[in-house]
């Protein structure tokens, strides 16, 4: 049997409540002589969750210590088998957006390697993640692409796996992407295509972390890619602008933020300039 086109790749971690709907929408795009999907279990302890997990019999499903997102996507990639990977939250719902268009992308394109596309959240009907054309400085300074991504698999056997050795898990997507930019590789973002439904939850790894838990990851990046990262550097331009101009500098955050049809006027008519 040859190998599947794409390997779907879903970590979870006491969430089989949830994983019971993201695999329903799984199957509902699912070939299987073109998918192969892989559930990593990173070390559950939920009953049910453990449960859920012996019901999944089409799939292959990965047993493993708890090591963290990272962890389990390094798992999952390690005996994937498709030609490309698609990595899916446990809490998320997948459409036919890449499975379609995404693969299209990369079939076509040979110098893409990495393929991103718009998040729908869950519920909200029109409410999208924020995201844009790919951009490497604003990437040096937070992260606008989300894990799920449809990847070359070479990619990782050149860079490597998701990096465990961050202290605290919720950037590691992050780190990946750029990564991937700083060894020239393409993206690719596919504008208006919906590649999932995002769950927002409250009890979220990216909610739980703290300022400080933040700041050990911001320090993280700065030292792996030293000169590369400044997570200050933007605030600390502006700051200046501010520190020379407060009142005007103020009142031009406010008229673009609440009043943006007479912010674009003032520009039009040269009374400000459109950069901040």
């Amino acid at each position: 049997m040859p190998d599947p086109l794409v390997s779907i790749i879903i970590p979870c971690f006491n969430m089989g409540e949830l994983l019971s709907e993201t695999l329903e929408s799984v199957q509902n795009v699912y070939e299987s002589s073109l998918h192969q999907v892989i559930v990593v279990n990173d070390g559950s302890t939920d009953p049910r969750t453990l449960e859920i997990f012996k019901t999944i019999t089409q799939h292959q499903v990965v047993h493993k210590e708890n090591g963290g997102l990272a962890s389990a996507r390094n798992a999952g990639i390690s005996i994937a088998k498709g030609k490309y990977l698609l990595f899916l939250d446990a809490d998320n719902l997948l459409t036919d957006g890449y499975l379609k268009k995404g693969v299209e992308v990369l079939d076509n394109h040979p110098e893409i390697d990495i393929v991103y596309g718009e998040s729908e959240v869950i519920g909200s009907g029109k409410e999208r993640l924020f995201t844009k054309p790919f951009d490497l400085q604003t990437l040096m300074s937070y992260n606008y692409i989300d894990a799920c991504c449809l990847v070359r698999k070479r990619l990782f056997d050149d860079l490597g796996g998701f990096d465990e050795n961050m202290k605290i898990m919720g950037y590691e997507d992050w780190e990946m992407w750029l990564r991937a930019a700083l060894n020239h590789k393409k993206f690719f973002y596919m504008e208006g295509v919906i590649v999932q439904q995002y769950r927002v939850r409250n009890d979220s790894m990216l909610r739980k972390i703290d300022k400080q838990k933040r700041d050990v990851l911001y320090e993280h990046l700065e030292k792996k890619y030293p000169g590369l990262i400044n997570m200050t550097g933007v605030s600390d331009f502006y700051y200046k602008k501010f520190d020379i101009h407060p009142i005007g500098w103020t009142a031009k955050l406010f008229i673009r933020k609440y009043f943006p049809s007479w912010y674009k006027q003032l520009i039009r008519k040269g009374k400000i300039s459109r950069y901040l």
